[in-house]
C-alpha cells in the first residue's frame, strides 16, 4: 500500500482560513463534489478538536456569513456544509480519484495549512493526485510518500458519548500534552485552565477515560 502525507493550502478554503483566524484545529472528511450549470459544489463534514466553546461559536457564526455556502448544519462539535466553488474555485476533492482513500481525516490547523494522509494501491495514482494539487494549490508539500502496511487508520464515529464536562476535560488533557511522555502539564494546572477544582477535573477526566479506554482495547483485541 502506498501512503502519502501532504501539507496543503488553498487560500479560498472556508475552513482552514478560519482555523487560522480563531486559533482552532478542525478535522474534516471531504465527501464529494458535483457540477451543475458549469458551477462546482463540494460537501464536507467537520469536527472541532477544541474544548473552547466560545471560539467554536465565533467560528460557526463567522462561517455562516460566507455567501459561498449553500448549506450549513451543526450539532455539538460536528458541522457539515456545502460550498459553491463557482467556475474557478479550488478544492482538493476536485483532483481526488476513486482509487484513493483517506487514512485519517484531514487536519485543518491554525498554522493555516491542511494535512492530508491519503493511500492507494498504486503509486502512480498518488503521484497523479500530487501533480494536480501542485498546479492548483497555493501550497503542496510532500511530507511523506512510501510503500508501507497500514498500521494505523482512523475509523470515524466510533467514539463514545461524552458529557460536555468530560469532553472539555479530555480535550484539555490531550491538547495541553498531559498524555505525552514526559507530561507537559499537571492535572492541577489543567483544572485551573478549566476553572474547576482539581477533584472535579479528575472526576470528569476519569469518567471520560473509563468510556474511551475499554472501547479502544476492544478494538485492538479484535485485531489480534
Amino acid at each position: 500500500m502506498w501512503v502519502t502525507k501532504l501539507k496543503l493550502r488553498h487560500d479560498d478554503c472556508p475552513i482552514v482560513t478560519r482555523c487560522e483566524k480563531f486559533h482552532l484545529i478542525v478535522y474534516s472528511y471531504p465527501s464529494t463534489w458535483y457540477s451543475k450549470n458549469g458551477f462546482k459544489y463540494a460537501t464536507t463534514t467537520c469536527f472541532f478538536n477544541s474544548p473552547n466553546k466560545s471560539q467554536k461559536e465565533k467560528y460557526l457564526k463567522d462561517l455562516s456569513r460566507d455567501r459561498r455556502l449553500t448549506h450549513l448544519e451543526s450539532s455539538k462539535d460536528i458541522f457539515s456544509y456545502e460550498i459553491r466553488l463557482g467556475r474557478k474555485g479550488e478544492h482538493v476533492m476536485l483532483y481526488h480519484s476513486r482509487q484513493l482513500f483517506f487514512v485519517k481525516p484531514a487536519i485543518n490547523h491554525w498554522d493555516g495549512h491542511e494535512y492530508w494522509e491519503v493511500a492507494s494501491w498504486k503509486r502512480e495514482e498518488l503521484q497523479k493526485f500530487i501533480r494536480s494539487l501542485k498546479k492548483h494549490m497555493s501550497v503542496c508539500r510532500i511530507l511523506r510518500l512510501q510503500n508501507s502496511p497500514l498500521s494505523n487508520i482512523h475509523i470515524p464515529n466510533v467514539m463514545p458519548e461524552f458529557s460536555p464536562q468530560q469532553q472539555r476535560s479530555l480535550g484539555l488533557a490531550v491538547t495541553q500534552g498531559y498524555y505525552l511522555y514526559p507530561k507537559k502539564i499537571t492535572l492541577r494546572k489543567l483544572a485551573k485552565m478549566g476553572n474547576i477544582s482539581l477533584s472535579t477535573f479528575q472526576e470528569h477526566l476519569r469518567k471520560a477515560e473509563q468510556k474511551l479506554i475499554p472501547q479502544m482495547m476492544e478494538y485492538h483485541l479484535s485485531r489480534e
